[in-house]
């Protein structure tokens, strides 16, 4: 069986591995590198030469879309997966025009990340496939150009989990490497301290975040939340 070579472009090394994480877990795909700026990207791309290139949009030296059109014009055969924070629809237009496989955004639902490869999958199966025959019908170009996405609506969450919070929740994790309390993060947020626990623990369970046990000033236990494994 064909092992699929998945590079990542992530400049928060944190995410990163949780994305090669992800890759690793799908059956058939295994990360060959990982680069935290452009220059890292553009010499290890053309060394590796990928099957699939996971990208993000934001980057201290860089913009993710102008890599995306350097990958577009030196290496046509590397399909670009976004998996970015960026959710404005000029950003998803730009990226669509210049032949994205696919936009996923943060935070990223490990069901969704494995969809997206799964997908790829088939569709470089079915690449192969039609490079042996001479000519093609109608069937097949059908079936190579039908991707159907699988979109991830809020119902897909637990109950009592709202997208929004979620996420405003998560980019706070992300920004504040020591962590926080139900409580703190609470007061930051402007929830209870049992609903902030409550998206906590969904992100702990989403191997999101991780809970580390410390004792407060009266030697009681706490749960300090930080994100990543």
């Amino acid at each position: 069986m064909s092992t699929w070579e998945v590079f990542i472009v992530e400049d928060d090394i944190r995410i990163a591995e949780i994305n090669r994480k992800f890759v690793e877990k799908v059956e058939g795909f295994s990360v060959c590198g990982i680069a935290l700026n452009e220059e890292e990207a553009k010499e290890q791309i053309s060394i590796l030469k990928p099957d699939l290139v996971i990208l993000d949009i934001y980057f201290p030296d860089m913009n993710g879309l102008d890599l995306l059109r350097w990958i577009r014009s030196e290496f046509r055969g590397i399909e670009v997966v976004m998996v970015t924070a960026a959710t404005e629809v000029k950003t998803l237009k730009h990226a669509l025009e210049d032949g994205i496989f696919d936009y996923i955004v943060k935070p990223v639902i490990f069901q969704r990340f494995k969809d997206t490869l799964l997908q790829f999958k088939e569709h470089k199966l079915l690449m192969t496939q039609l490079s042996a025959d001479k000519e093609i019908n109608q069937n097949m170009i059908d079936s190579l150009l039908k991707r159907e996405k699988v979109e991830v609506e809020p119902s897909f969450l637990p109950k009592g989990i709202d997208p929004i919070t979620l996420d405003k929740i998560l980019t706070i994790l992300m920004k504040h490497k020591k962590g926080f309390t139900a409580e703190d993060l609470g007061h930051r947020t402007g929830v209870s301290r049992t609903t902030a626990r409550r998206y906590l623990e969904y992100l702990v369970s989403e191997q999101k975040a991780k809970a580390d046990i410390t004792y407060g000033g009266v030697g009681r236990p706490e749960r300090i939340y930080k994100y990543g494994l």
